[in-house]
């Protein structure tokens, strides 16, 4: 049905060949010709053998296009152009057969895509000012929190993988390569780089924000113009505005994306590593068959009588308590009189003042650029009231002389749009730029909102 899909509506589908009997045997032939699923279509005492009579290739298809037509897969079709009698995938047999091409198809997901196609709508919505946009925005949002769910769920049917062969002591070793070189290298690094993701969710609130800083009277046309676009809106707005309405939902749904479950999916990959690096360690330093010593040692074990049996671990039990440890992470390495011998020993540990002096500089370093968000909307606190509680407060107008007035400078924007800093503040964006010693920034203006003030129903 995946072969199908693909010849029939794929992206390199050929919509001037019709879908004849003979192009459907065709396929089907091309398919049981892989081994995977030669073992499947045939009778064993032929698969096995390796020569397969080119007729009972056919047969089998002629009987498998027959059970497609039975059960609904496929309908007879009369192309009206030349009225020749053809085949169709039926309506229900197309949805299935996309969702069976869609399984192991991840190319509408790589590149963050729909991550993508969000800014680029709200780009277009805009400069257009056409409400489909703007739905097409909310959709291609919400597609992005699916794509995240999705290699959640990948990476758990991973886990499964490596649980099940470790059972039959096999290693999921294919699973793992294919992740390593096609998953990972070519689908997921783009998506979990922190820098690409923030830049895209930057781009996409500050589109956001220009939407919302439209004057009410042009807002109320495309809010009339989306209720008529998308009916069902009515039920979800509650007298609200539906054009803030959807740029909250949009923000809301790029948020936990990036918040919620892209660290999901960073963890779900650091357990699925670090479960085959464990069993893949395993694997290597231990050996259990059935011809090593450990295996020859269970299964005397297993066959032998309880009396002997007791006789036999008692043996084992003084031959190995003059065992060396040895590490296998390290080269150290020691025997049991050793290891009393440390244990007896009393050391006077020193800590020297160089050794203390690099320790504080190591925690002066890190703790250098560790921005605090309380203490950076205090200070806007700070200066709104300095200048008037009406006045906006614009990131030119900040004092930049020295470095923690440039770390405030440049965090500013980011404070404010915080889940704290949301509630009091406003960050738009000015179509203008500032200069300043250390940088130079688009600029924008903060606009604090009154505290205990609700806020009103289009910005909810």
């Amino acid at each position: 049905m995946r072969q199908l899909h693909e010849r029939v509506h794929g992206p390199d589908a050929d919509y001037a060949e019709a879908l004849t009997r003979e192009l459907v045997l065709e396929i089907i032939q091309q398919v049981i010709a892989q081994p995977a699923y030669r073992n499947g279509a045939l009778p064993e005492s032929i698969a096995a053998s390796g020569i397969v009579q080119p007729q009972a290739e056919r047969d089998y298809a002629l009987n498998l296009l027959r059970a497609l037509k039975e059960h609904g897969w496929l309908e007879d079709y009369k192309d009206p152009i030349n009225l020749q009698p053809t085949l169709k995938l039926t309506r229900a047999g197309k949805a299935f057969a996309e969702v069976f091409a869609e399984l192991d198809n991840a190319r509408h997901k790589t590149r963050q895509r729909n991550m993508r196609s969000a800014r680029k709508a709200l780009q277009a919505f805009l400069e257009s000012r056409d409400e489909d946009e703007l739905l097409d925005a909310y959709d291609f949002a919400s597609r992005v929190v699916q794509d995240l769910q999705d290699d959640i769920e990948y990476f758990r049917l991973l886990m499964q993988t490596l649980t099940r062969e470790a059972l039959t002591q096999k290693l999921a070793w294919d699973e793992f390569n294919d992740f390593l070189e096609r998953r990972f290298g070519k689908e997921m690094s783009v998506r979990l780089v922190a820098d690409s993701v923030d830049r895209h969710r930057s781009q996409i609130i500050e589109l956001l924000d220009m939407v919302r800083a439209w004057p009410e009277a042009q807002r109320l046309i495309i809010d009339s113009a989306l209720r008529q676009r998308a009916t069902w809106l009515e039920g979800v707005l509650e007298g609200r505005s539906a054009t803030l309405w959807l740029c909250q939902r949009i923000e809301d749904l790029i948020d936990a994306a990036c918040q919620v479950k892209l660290p999901m999916l960073r963890s779900e990959m650091h357990n699925y590593v670090r479960r085959f690096t464990s069993l893949l360690r395993q694997a290597l330093s231990l050996d259990y068959g059935a011809e090593s010593p450990m295996g020859r040692t269970l299964a005397g074990l297993k066959s032998s009588h309880s009396a002997e049996r007791h006789v036999w671990l008692d043996a084992l039990a003084q031959r190995l308590s003059t065992t060396e440890i040895r590490l296998p992470t390290s080269g150290l390495r020691w025997t049991q009189r050793d290891r009393q011998e440390v244990e007896g020993r009393d050391i006077n540990w020193q800590i020297l003042p160089d050794s203390r002096l690099e320790a504080a500089m190591r925690r002066a370093e890190a703790e250098a650029f560790v921005i605090s968000e309380d203490l950076l909307l205090t200070q806007l606190h700070a200066l709104a009231n300095a200048r008037g509680a009406t006045r906006p407060l614009r990131l030119s107008d900040l004092t930049v002389t020295d470095a923690p007035d440039v770390l405030t400078a440049l965090h500013a924007v980011g404070a404010a749009r915080s889940s704290q800093g949301k509630t009091a503040w406003r960050a738009h964006k000015l179509p203008t730029k500032f200069e300043t010693p250390a940088f130079t920034a688009d600029d924008f203006e903060l606009q604090r909102q009154a505290t205990g003030q609700a806020q009103p129903p289009e910005a909810e």
